[in-house]
């Protein structure tokens, strides 16, 4: 059985810092099948001890290519089909796909392509990928970066962790892991976490997001941050606890009511043909949101439903909705007829939610925005609450108590308030108050984060310059350019007689607040990956390993954090999470 919540046992131990995971470190009687090298760490019988069996990534296990790269791999057609079969997730059979085969032939009657082996195609990609990966890791040398895990269920039932890092120059994926069996075993994630921190690098490491709230993650993570000296930051994403909080207000009994009315008005449109139609005619902008976050998304498509009503009286009220079928003999579209045209004790407090969680939701679009959400993070949140309090009056009371709760229980870091205060936008201007939180804040980060990268008592003595907005700080480019580039340029410009401030400043405001969400990625060749592991062989395994691997980057490398989610062109979808918004669930 797993131990549960159980201290840290003596025969757990911290591994040593090596820059990555080898096959040696795995014992091979439990490795299906048996190799070693050190590009493919392979996914292996599940062994409760050993987190790291539980591993596959693509840089654990080098095998020689399988065949030599072509030539005619260089031409630029080619590689960008054999770039398009990679992004795509594409596995090799769909080189001998007739329908593909025909596209070839035509290509090459045009242009002369010849389209090289899949093995070449895969080796060509994983060599630029990884130079991309070895420049990024450079700059997590420099300005240091955010280790994100995104804990994630797969169709199967199983938990997995995707690992990512991201830095100012962009998101690298580098594993997925299968957690099922040591997702409440405490030694077990903590061994977990340890491999991921000597991986990236703790020195290089700002803070590790996560969206695991569970005791045991939590636990894991103490044990981890007392090993490191508490060299680096835990924090939850900033994207997942909004959600969280919005889950709280939609679960309240006045906004359960509204919600229901609504989810009517959305099941009856969206279920039937002559209403969506007709929809297309009278509302411009689709009302269900595509958000990959379920509470984002219901309050998104509830603000847009609202906005939309009179649109939706005049659909109702529209000559072909009186002569169609529904108006004489439908009781269900005279109920939601009723709500539409009458209803306005709905619609008021349908508005007054919306009053409340607006302001909420546009903390994420502002991080979404901004190039430096780090800095922005803190002063969203005040600038949410002083929203609801007018848009609501008197009654904002019991919204503060529970936004104050989520932010002191989940969101807040030392991080949000240092950021707050080294943003310059913010400190120079007059909305700036000083408090004990964010004091606190700056002087933990200096602390912590100055063990290798700059002398935390110089940069506490020129937060002082900084603070008085004295030499450099008081210039007239200083004062002209704070609201006009962002805030890690303004430092490197400006902060250069105060350098262990300005790294201090810049490592911080290079780093996110969100995790891997916002990019909405299909996890399905990941989840593949680890479900099929004991069907392949060790070269068809290794395959799998670098796909992954080269496929989740390059989907990154052309990814846009959007809030909103994807848009249906580019996904196919209608909505990511809204399913019971279309139809009633069986």
């Amino acid at each position: 059985m797993l131990r549960k919540m159980n201290k840290l046992k003596h025969d757990v131990v911290p591994p040593t810092r090596s820059p990555a995971i080898t096959s040696t470190e795995v014992q091979q009687s439990h490795l299906q099948p048996n190799m070693s090298s050190k590009h493919c760490f392979l996914q292996c019988t599940p062994d409760l001890m050993d987190p790291v069996k539980m591993e596959t990534t693509k840089g654990s296990c080098e095998l020689k290519p399988l065949v030599k790269t072509e030539d005619h791999l260089d031409l630029p057609a080619a590689k960008s089909i054999g770039r398009f079969i990679l992004e795509a997730g594409f596995e090799p059979g769909i080189l001998h796909s007739s329908s593909f085969k025909k596209m070839i032939g035509v290509l090459v009657n045009v242009s002369g392509v010849a389209m090289p082996t899949y093995e070449s195609i895969l080796q060509e990609q994983l060599r630029e990928t990884e130079n991309r990966e070895r420049k990024l890791r450079q700059e997590w040398r420099g300005s240091g970066c955010s280790v994100i895990l995104d804990s994630w269920k797969g169709k199967c039932g199983k938990s997995f962790i995707s690992v990512l890092v991201y830095c100012s120059k962009g998101m690298m994926f580098l594993r997925s892991m299968d957690v099922s069996a040591i997702i409440e075993d405490v030694d077990l994630l903590t061994a977990m976490l340890f491999r991921v921190v000597d991986d990236v690098g703790a020195h290089n490491i700002v803070q590790i997001v996560t969206n695991d709230v569970s005791p045991y993650m939590q636990t894991a993570r103490h044990y981890v941050l007392k090993y490191y000296d508490h060299a680096f930051f835990f924090a939850l994403c900033a994207d997942h606890c909004i959600n969280f909080l919005l889950k709280k207000i939609a679960t309240s009994n006045n906004v359960c009511e509204v919600l229901r009315k609504a989810k009517a008005i959305t099941r009856f449109i969206y279920s039937r043909a002559l209403p969506m139609e007709l929809k297309g005619r009278y509302i411009q902008e689709e009302i269900l949101s595509s958000s990959c976050l379920k509470f984002v998304a219901v309050f998104i498509t509830l603000e847009r439903l609202v906005s939309a009503r009179v649109n939706l009286v005049n659909m109702f009220n529209s000559p072909a909705w009186d002569s169609s079928v529904w108006a004489a003999s439908s009781d269900l579209f005279r109920h939601i007829s009723g709500i539409v045209k009458t209803d306005d004790a709905f619609w008021r407090a349908a508005a007054d939610v919306v009053k409340v969680t607006n302001p909420l939701l546009s903390v994420l679009y502002k991080l979404e925005s901004d190039i430096c959400p780090m800095g922005i993070l803190y002063d969203a949140m005040d600038g949410a609450k002083e929203n609801i309090k007018r848009n609501l009056g008197d009654k904002h009371g019991e919204y503060w108590a529970l936004v104050d709760r989520i932010w002191d229980v989940y969101l807040h870091s030392p991080l949000h308030a240092a950021g707050h205060m080294l943003n310059p936008r913010i400190f120079y201007s007059d909305r700036f108050g000083h408090d004990t939180e964010i004091s606190s804040g700056i002087t933990t980060c200096i602390i912590q984060l100055g063990q290798v990268h700059y002398n935390p008592r110089k940069a506490a003595a020129q937060l002082e310059v900084y603070q008085q907005r004295l030499g450099s700080f008081d210039s007239d480019p200083a004062n002209q350019q704070v609201m006009g580039i962002p805030q890690v340029q303004w430092w490197s410009t400006h902060g250069a007689r105060t350098p262990d401030l300005q790294t201090v400043a810049k490592r911080i405001l290079s780093q996110t607040c969100f995790g891997a969400t916002r990019y909405n990625i299909d996890w399905s060749i990941s989840e593949k990956l680890h479900v099929g592991w004991s069907k392949r062989t060790a070269a068809e395994h290794q395959r799998f390993c670098q796909m992954e691997y080269v496929h989740y980057n390059l989907v990154l490398a052309r990814a846009t954090p959007r809030i909103h989610g994807p848009s249906v062109v580019q996904h196919g979808r209608l909505t990511m999470v809204l399913d019971d918004w279309i139809a009633a669930p069986k």
